[in-house]
Formats: structure tokens, C-alpha cells, sequence
């Protein structure tokens, strides 16, 4: 399995990045809520320390969003899949302009081989994923396959022995 090195990449771009930083980036990933006073406790830093090092990992553009996870369940989306297009007949912009239009949505990659594009989608019922797929099937051919389990989302690799 191929894993990208976050971390890694960002000092091959120049910019420095110590262990302290690596922790703190580390924990704000797992809980980008938690305050000032926790991470300076975490990390053994003053308050003005800690904040001083966030505000330069987003000067850096290191740190680009502090967002959140839903739990699509809670809110009916119970079904996530993921659709391969391939054979697409409609421009790149076109498509990226549909699936970014349509709310069903969550993450699109432009990949490389025989597929163009690596849909990844959250519907309600199975009702809804067939309308879309029939959507997608006027421009591509449609390869699905539904989720059955995450065993492991979201993992970043922040070395901390580096």
C-alpha cells in the first residue's frame, strides 16, 4: 500500500517542521475543537507558544481548515459508495460542475488508468442511488460498489519520531 508522508511533503516544499509541531498537528486532527489551554497542557507550551505555532501553520499554509465529521447516519445518509466514471463524454469542467452541483457528493478524484474519475457519494435509500447513477450513466459508464464498513477513515501520518 502506498501512503503519502503529510509531513514529509511539506518539508520537501521548505518549510520546517519540528516534532512539536508534528504533535500538534497530530492532536488537532484528531480533535480540531479543542482549546488553547488543552493543547498548551498536551504539549508542554505556554498558551501564547501554542498560539503563535498555529497561527504560523496556517501562515504557511500547513494548516488550511479546522473542520468537522458528521455522522451522515444521524441524518440519513446511510448509504456511502463509490462510483468509477470512466469513458467520460463531457468535458472536465462540465463534470466536475455536475458532481460538485449535486448534494449526494462528497469527495471526486481525478485518477489515473481506464477510470477518470473515483466518485465517492452518500445517499439515503437505495431508491436515490439508482436515480444518480442513472444521472451519471447519460455522460460515463458507471462502476459502483457500496460501502460496508469504514475500518479506517481520516488517518494521517504524523511521525513523531522524525
Amino acid at each position: 500500500m502506498y501512503e503519502i508522508d503529510l509531513i514529509k511533503d511539506i518539508e520537501e516544499r521548505g518549510v520546517p517542521v519540528d516534532k512539536t509541531d508534528r504533535k500538534l498537528l497530530k492532536i488537532l486532527h484528531e480533535n480540531s475543537r479543542i482549546s488553547i489551554v488543552e493543547l498548551s497542557q498536551k504539549i508542554n507550551l505556554s498558551r501564547p507558544s501554542v498560539k503563535e505555532r498555529i497561527d504560523k501553520l496556517i501562515e504557511q499554509g500547513i494548516l488550511t481548515n479546522f473542520t468537522i465529521q458528521v455522522s451522515l447516519e444521524q441524518i440519513d445518509q446511510t448509504i456511502t459508495f463509490f462510483s468509477e466514471l470512466s469513458q467520460v463524454t463531457l468535458s472536465v469542467e462540465k463534470v466536475l460542475k455536475l458532481l460538485k452541483n449535486t448534494p449526494a457528493v462528497n469527495d471526486v478524484y481525478i485518477v489515473s488508468g481506464h477510470v477518470n474519475y473515483l466518485v465517492k457519494a452518500t445517499v439515503a435509500n437505495p431508491s436515490e442511488m439508482k436515480d444518480l447513477l442513472a444521472k451519471w450513466m447519460l455522460f460515463a459508464s458507471v462502476n459502483s460498489s457500496i460501502v460496508l464498513e469504514t475500518a479506517i477513515e481520516n488517518q494521517q501520518n504524523f511521525d513523531l519520531n522524525s
